[in-house]
């Protein structure tokens, strides 16, 4: 146990000493959120410029009066040339034009409550149809706009016609609290660093003190290999405490980032298991490497795709479907969706059993792995 202490501490020194192993380390993740947080961590409402060319009249002013009143929109009234130029220039998400001959139908929706249609309430609109003017260039812009106009006119359907509606949906959430952005963003930027941790702090190190004959000569001391093998690892896992800590930290302060505290003990377990998991991948692929040069190749790799198809920084939802398998096969999916599950009690796209047995399940494997392939003498 001393010689291991020894080992540890004579690790923590080192480390400390190294500049760019802090930077890349501890600020680069800390970049993250502070990037994420300045853009993410607003309240997140979204307004869309609204252009009404209103032909009807005073029957038509009620229509664009209902549009005013919804805060998504800023709308803006004038002529069908003027508001067509605002739109192609990008000036606005959406024109609708009120046509002159809707203003008949629209009084019917402007009489007062109770009051029955001219007839005897046998009276029906005929029909007439709103233009909207969208760029289909902009096409989520223009879907999520559509919708909301297509809400509204429902909803000035139904004072014309003084039907209720039979079913209607009434939202309710699954989690405790709203979340923003910044809220799934964080436990994805600490899946993030902890695999990082893993590959870029563990297996370059490793090939360059097997380059350098240090893992030999200190093979050759009385010392236990399996001791040597153990205070790496603990250093790193304290790494990745100090990590955890300062991410969530900066998160909480900074940027008001919302944490179940009751679930401290499982926050610190997954992130264990995810960091092992990864310190033990970063073993593996330092045996596969003869050089330092070559396991910087080696790394990106799995970097590469485990960051960008994990989903850390946007719902696995989006990637096409041919895409699945391989998301479905990634470490840092579960590790991240397990860290969203119980930091933030959020919606997990797998059950926290199932990621805690993948994870385990890549640890297995990769540790047989590192076992096989680890060596202590140069290769190149």
């Amino acid at each position: 146990m001393r010689s291991l202490f020894y080992l540890f501490m004579a690790s923590i020194r080192e480390f400390t000493r190294d500049i760019t192993a802090l930077f890349w380390t501890f600020a680069f993740p800390l970049f993250f959120i502070f990037i994420f947080g300045v853009i993410f961590s607003g309240d997140n409402d979204v307004s869309f410029d609204l252009g009404i060319v209103n032909e009807a009249g005073d029957a038509g002013q009620m229509v664009v009066n209902t549009f005013k009143s919804i805060d998504a929109f800023d709308v803006t009234t004038g002529t069908l040339d003027d508001e067509l130029a605002a739109l192609k220039d990008g000036d606005r998400s959406a024109v609708i034009v009120i046509p002159a001959d809707a203003a008949s139908a629209l009084q019917l929706a402007n009489r007062p409550e109770g009051e029955l249609p001219t007839g005897g309430g046998s009276e029906t609109a005929s029909q007439v149809a709103l233009d909207v003017y969208y760029d289909p260039a902009s096409a989520n812009t223009s879907q999520i706009v559509l919708n909301i106009v297509d809400k509204v006119v429902g909803g000035i359907n139904q004072g014309i016609t003084g039907v209720q509606p039979v079913v209607t949906l009434d939202q309710r959430t699954v989690t405790s609290t709203g979340l923003r952005n910044i809220d799934y963003l964080l436990p994805g930027v600490i899946a993030m660093s902890l695999m990082q941790l893993g590959l870029f702090a563990t297996a370059a190190p490793l090939v360059s003190l097997r380059e350098k004959q240090v893992l030999r000569r200190m093979g050759a001391t009385p010392l236990s290999r399996t001791t040597l093998l153990i205070s790496q690892v603990l250093f790193r896992l304290a790494i990745a405490g100090v990590q955890l800590a300062l991410i969530i930290g900066v998160g909480a302060l900074a940027f008001n980032v919302h944490v179940e505290i009751k679930n401290i003990p499982a926050i610190i377990g997954i992130a264990a298991l995810g960091s092992t998991m990864f310190i033990t991948l970063g073993y593996f692929l330092s045996g596969l490497a003869k050089t330092e040069e070559a396991v910087q190749g080696i790394v990106q790799l799995p970097n590469f795709v485990f960051m960008f198809l994990s989903g850390i920084f946007f719902p696995v939802d989006m990637m096409p479907s041919w895409l699945r398998p391989v998301v479905d096969a990634i470490p840092l999916t579960y590790l991240a969706d397990a860290l969203r599950k119980v930091m933030i009690d959020a919606g997990s796209y797998y059950s926290l059993t199932t990621s805690v047995l993948i994870l385990s399940a890549w640890l297995l494997v990769c540790g047989v792995l590192a076992v096989r392939f680890f060596k202590w003498e140069p290769q190149g």
